[in-house]
């Protein structure tokens, strides 16, 4: 299979392009700063027009794309979770990669969603809940995402392309972001021996290993499987994932030091929906 990848250079993207490329011929879309030269790779600046158009141009010149997997996109940081440019430049992407699709016309376009379009508030969420990120803090992030699944749907509706939407739980795993919660923790405890928990480690949410997540991916490649998945694995709290981390990388004196300050919200993830389907 022919598979087209988008953000290729980012913490998935690069765990996706190791597993898949043993079997398929992938297509690496590189932003131009984390680009790495190979024979099927690009660098294209996917809020560009005319440089996804040279990419039209350049894949039309390849065997057929089977697949689109459709990572790329403008992620919030912590001093920018207001900025509403995030929206803007994500539009923009989507945008540019509906157009894409329309020009080689896969079977299966994947999309990475993101969980952020919940709410972050107690209570479980199916793919049925009303996507309300105005509730969350990464709120533009997730309203980004929504957008995103609204569009490919309306814009490739008349095209014959199978769509899936997986909203995808907090992934962890080696590359993964430093400002993420588990490195958090882990830098503490090498550095104090000790993990600190806000709202007493009541937070609860939903984890997965990347290495989980790309046998799923590889899972709706495989099958013919449409529609909105949440992707996740373990609905855990925060004292929870702290504890795992000692028992893991701490020792005897390791200690949790519980700061009653803080989110102690508990949001669950349903993932019933990709349990019926995928039995592994």
């Amino acid at each position: 299979m022919n598979i087209l990848l988008t953000g290729a250079g980012g913490f998935i993207g690069s765990h996706l392009h190791k597993e898949l490329n043993s079997e398929h011929k992938v297509f690496q879309v590189f932003h131009p700063s984390d680009y790495i030269e190979g024979k099927n790779s690009f660098s294209v600046n996917l809020t560009n027009v005319s440089a996804v158009n040279k990419l039209i141009k350049d894949l039309s010149k390849q065997q057929k794309i089977d697949a689109i997997i459709h990572l790329a996109s403008a992620m919030a940081s912590s001093d920018k979770i207001d900025d509403v440019r995030l929206l803007n430049e994500n539009i923009l992407i989507i945008d540019n990669v509906i157009n894409i699709a329309k020009s080689v016309k896969p079977k299966i376009f994947i999309n990475f969603s993101s969980m952020a379009v919940y709410p972050n508030i107690s209570g479980t969420f199916s793919e049925d809940s009303l996507p309300t990120p105005q509730k969350n803090p990464d709120c533009i992030y997730g309203l980004s995402k929504y957008c995103s699944e609204v569009m490919i749907d309306f814009l490739l509706r008349n095209e014959n392309i199978s769509i899936v939407h997986l909203r995808i739980s907090q992934v962890h795993g080696k590359g993964m972001r430093t400002d993420r919660i588990i490195p958090v923790m882990l830098k503490e405890l090498k550095d104090t021996n000790t993990i600190t928990v806000y709202g007493d480690g009541e937070r609860t949410s939903n984890f997965i290993n990347v290495d989980k997540l790309v046998k799923k991916v590889e899972f709706f490649i495989q099958e013919d499987i449409y529609g909105t998945y949440n992707v996740g694995d373990r609905n855990i709290s925060f004292l929870e994932l702290a504890q795992g981390l000692i028992d893991k990388y701490g020792d005897e004196n390791s200690t949790i030091n519980k700061e009653p300050q803080g989110n102690k919200e508990k949001f669950i993830l349903d993932i019933s929906k990709l349990r019926s389907v995928y039995k592994n």
